[in-house]
């Protein structure tokens, strides 16, 4: 993707950079639905110093990754703050697309969920998707000020438009909020699986869906 205007110019589209983490780690935290994994944040990833650095790490390492995708959005209307991200990954020919990420530690994570969470998702891509080449829409967020004016739409379509133009199926894990919108505006939902999460009550009600999208004929 270009760098690319949106909404009269406001909204600025470009590759991430490795001093985008930090920020990037900020709308992670305040995107909610539209996080592609948005986990309850006092669950599978506690709203600490510790975890934020975690996230800070993983942009980075991303960042390195010849498989990865990664935009950031801007609002040039309040001086340049990053207020969106999106991290697509390419086609594998066997369909692998593993990626390194810093280090899990026991003390900082509820392991049961958090391993529930990673692994129920990585389990149901091998699933749905097996060996075959497919495009993977891994991480999105959009901040919640600057939700509803195009943002998630256009990080979504560079990716299905992809996807669409190889004849290649495009894979994602939706939270239960953003699920409907990933179906209805996007296409997805040709194949789904649930996520299998153990429900503890401290962090109140959370379900994910796995869902793929077939390509799409352009009329």
């Amino acid at each position: 993707m270009a760098d690319l205007h949106l909404s009269g110019d406001r909204f600025h589209i470009r590759p991430a950079k490795k001093e985008d983490a930090e920020a990037m780690t900020g709308v992670y935290y305040n995107s909610e639905a539209l996080d592609i994994t948005a986990m309850p944040k006092t669950a599978e990833v506690p709203n600490t110093h510790a975890i934020h650095q975690w996230w800070n790490d993983a942009w980075r390492i991303g960042l390195d990754n010849p498989t990865d995708r990664t935009f950031v959005v801007e609002d040039t209307q309040n001086d340049n703050k990053i207020v969106g991200f999106s991290r697509w990954m390419v086609p594998q020919q066997d369909g692998n697309l593993e990626r390194k990420w810093p280090e899990v530690k026991d003390d900082e994570w509820d392991m049961e969920v958090a391993g529930a969470f990673f692994g129920g998702m990585e389990e149901n891509r091998h699933e749905l998707m097996g060996t075959k080449p497919h495009w993977m829409l891994e991480m999105l967020g959009v901040d919640q000020e600057c939700q509803g004016q195009g943002i998630a739409a256009r990080l979504i379509k560079w990716g299905t438009d992809q996807a669409d133009a190889a004849g290649l199926e495009s894979y994602l894990d939706a939270s239960e909020k953003g699920l409907p919108y990933y179906k209805k505006r996007h296409g997805f939902g040709a194949r789904e699986k649930a996520v299998e999460i153990p429900k503890k009550e401290p962090y109140g009600k959370y379900d994910y869906m796995s869902i793929v999208r077939a390509p799409q004929s352009k009329k």
